[in-house]
């Protein structure tokens, strides 16, 4: 599609990442979370470890009860001071 949409980016600049509060890695997460297709996650699950995951600003209005206990990979607050500052 690159020329034939204006602006479009080209895809080969794309990147992915992403931050959690959980130290778990991307394609571990995907499948254990049953985020995608069984097989699609197991296909994907190699190359998905293989990301950074950054830490995340742990705020408990924003993160489930149940996740409270896991939420171990966060910034602290001197790194972040306020929500607008983990972002």
């Amino acid at each position: 599609y690159r020329g034939a949409v204006h602006g479009l980016a080209d895809a080969n600049m794309a990147t992915v990442g992403g931050w959690d509060v959980r130290p778990c890695r991307v394609g571990d997460a995907l499948l254990r979370d049953r985020v995608v297709d069984y097989d699609l996650a197991r296909q994907l699950q190699p190359e998905l470890n293989r990301l950074k995951v950054f830490r995340g600003y742990h705020d408990r209005r924003y993160v489930g009860p149940s996740q409270w206990g896991d939420a171990t990979h966060v910034l602290s607050s001197r790194e972040a001071s306020d929500a607008a500052g983990a972002l």
